[in-house]
């Protein structure tokens, strides 16, 4: 019988659980940029008490985990402090949030853990979790003004001003990305908690690209987030797209943050996706510096 147990985390443990992840992080990649400022960015739309939980050995916090709902689709994480491995918490971790999505109607869970983590791909095939994606956080170390954005006659950069072009923004946003594997919508109302009533929000440092009276493309960005600045979302609505427009967006997002300072950007992306983007990144100077891959496990029916 394991000897630990999970408990809801709360808001006094993002320090402790800040220091598992980065341990846990620094270990299999021999760095991190991971903060406790972005674990508090994480938890600002999530329901901490429902959807959160930490291990304690003592009083010492050695693991934690954490599931987000999308329908019968709940997607987990799962981090276990280096010294603390060998013990069981993996496992019960990764078992204790499945169990607690089966009882609330998950139907499906998927959960992600670093690529460079053997032990718990081990873990999660054990549990009878396949592997399904891998995803991936490119970034740059700009050395210069990136080049000024060229884009293709017709459209516009306008600034984004959330109240005239957030409901518009947003189902841009979805739109776009529907085309992306096992994509879930999201709410206008869950989109706007998480990325306008985010601490980080900075409205100059988001792009809109206008044709006409509507939208055709736009990223969201943030500064001094996983240790430079993080570009949330990159999306070109399909009659835009192969025209050089997801360059343009890339050029665009480089040099907002080289005019704040930020010259290390970064982003994640499936390494698979078919809209090409691994290789616009790549070929824009993005390189890999770690990667998750994504195991999803069938539940049975909770009733």
């Amino acid at each position: 019988m394991s000897l630990f147990r999970l408990d809801p985390a709360v808001a006094a443990d993002a320090a402790a659980v800040t220091e598992v992840v980065v341990a846990l992080e620094s270990s299999l990649y021999g760095q991190t940029a991971f903060s406790q400022a972005d674990l508090e960015d994480e938890w600002s739309d999530l329901d901490r008490e429902q959807n959160a939980r930490v291990v304690r050995d003592g009083d010492r916090i050695v693991g934690y985990g954490a599931v987000r709902e999308l329908g019968e689709l709940w997607r987990a994480e799962g981090y276990v402090h280096p010294d603390a491995l060998g013990r069981g918490i993996g496992k019960l971790i990764a078992t204790g949030l499945e169990e607690e999505t089966a009882r609330r109607g998950a139907r499906r869970i998927q959960n992600s853990v670093f690529e460079a983590d053997s032990a718990a791909h081990r873990l999660l095939e054990s549990l009878g979790y396949g592997a399904v994606r891998v995803f991936r956080e490119l970034r740059i170390e700009l050395e210069a003004p990136p080049p000024a954005p060229e884009w293709p006659d017709g459209l516009r950069v306008v600034p984004f001003d959330p109240e005239r072009d957030a409901l518009e923004f947003h189902a841009a946003h979805q739109e776009a990305f529907a085309d992306h594997w096992d994509y879930t919508p999201r709410e206008f109302e869950s989109w706007s908690k998480g990325h306008l009533g985010s601490e980080r929000f900075d409205p100059t440092l988001w792009c809109v690209v206008r044709a006409g009276d509507g939208i055709a493309a736009g990223t969201i960005c943030t500064d001094d987030t996983y240790g430079g600045g993080w570009v949330h979302a990159l999306f070109t609505r399909r009659p835009w797209r192969k025209q050089g427009v997801g360059a343009a967006l890339l050029s665009d997002s480089f040099g907002r943050f080289w005019e704040r300072g930020e010259h290390s950007v970064g982003l994640g992306v499936d390494a698979a996706n078919d809209t090409g983007a691994f290789r616009l990144y790549e070929r824009a100077g993005m390189a890999p510096v770690l990667g998750w891959v994504m195991y999803e496990k069938e539940l049975g029916d909770a009733g």
